[in-house]
C-alpha cells in the first residue's frame, strides 16, 4: 500500500551538510502496525514529514497504491493528507474551545461532511462515549491522546502516522495506546509509529530501527 524507495534527506548548515536519512526503503502493507525506533534527532520525525508530503527529500520516492505522491500538485497533496492520512502527535493538539466530539469531528468539518453519528460511534468503540460533551482540559493525558487517535481516524484514512504519541504518558496509558494501534491494524488501518520506546515492539507486527549511518534495518 505505502512504499518508500531510496529516500534520502540532508540539511544545509553553515559548515556543510548534515545527512538525516540515507537510502531509506520501507514497505507498509495494509493492516500492519509498524514501529520505527530511534533516539531523538535520528530522523524519525523527518521521515514522517516526508511521507506526509510536508517536506521534500533530496531523492527517492513515496508510493501510495503504486503512485509517487511526491510528484502531485500541492492541492492534491493537501487532499491526500485529509483523506488518506491520519496524524497523531506527541502532544494531543486538541482544540480547547471545542468538546471532545467536536474535536473528533474536526477533520470531517474541514471536508464539509460533519456527521456526529460517526464521532459518537468512534467514542463508543474506544469505550469513551461518556466523554462526548466534555472539554479536553477535563480529560487525563491518556484520554486526550485516545481522542486524538479517534480524530485521526475520522476520515477513514488508509494509514495513521504517529510521532512519539506516548512520550508524555505513564506505562499503563502507553500500553492502552499500543493496544489501540494494534487493534486498528487488525481492522485494516495501517499504523506507522516512530518512537524511542521499545515497549511498543511487543505490540507491533514489524519493527525497524534507524541506524547511526542514517539507514533503516528490520529487527522484527
Amino acid at each position: 500500500m505505502l512504499e518508500i524507495k531510496k529516500l534520502s534527506k540532508t540539511y544545509k548548515e553553515a559548515h556543510g551538510k548534515i545527512t538525516v536519512l540515507k537510502d531509506i526503503n520501507l514497505k507498509i502493507d495494509a493492516g500492519k502496525f509498524i514501529v520505527l525506533l530511534g533516539p531523538s534527532g535520528s530522523g524519525k520525525s523527518t521521515l514522517l514529514n516526508l511521507i506526509a508530503m510536508l517536506d521534500k527529500p533530496d531523492c527517492g520516492e513515496v508510493l501510495l497504491d503504486g503512485k509517487n505522491i511526491l510528484r502531485i500538485s500541492e492541492d492534491k497533496k493537501a487532499e491526500l493528507r485529509l483523506n488518506s492520512f491520519g496524524f497523531v502527535f506527541q502532544f494531543d493538539s486538541l482544540l480547547p474551545e471545542f468538546t471532545v466530539l467536536e474535536n473528533i469531528e474536526f477533520p470531517a468539518i474541514m471536508k464539509g461532511e460533519q456527521n456526529n453519528k460517526v464521532g459518537v460511534e468512534l467514542l463508543e468503540n474506544f469505550g469513551l462515549a461518556k466523554f462526548s460533551s466534555k472539554m479536553p482540559q477535563t480529560l487525563s493525558g491518556g484520554e486526550k491522546q485516545r481522542v486524538a487517535i479517534m480524530r485521526a481516524l475520522r476520515n477513514n484514512p488508509k494509514i495513521i502516522l504517529a510521532d512519539e504519541p506516548t512520550g508524555n504518558l505513564d506505562a499503563d496509558k502507553k500500553t492502552k495506546i499500543f493496544k489501540d494501534f494494534a487493534s486498528l491494524a487488525k481492522k485494516g488501518t495501517s499504523v506507522l509509529m516512530v518512537t524511542h520506546d521499545t515497549h511498543a515492539c511487543d505490540f507491533a507486527d514489524e519493527v525497524y530501527q534507524l541506524t547511526d549511518t542514517h539507514h533503516i534495518k528490520k529487527i522484527k
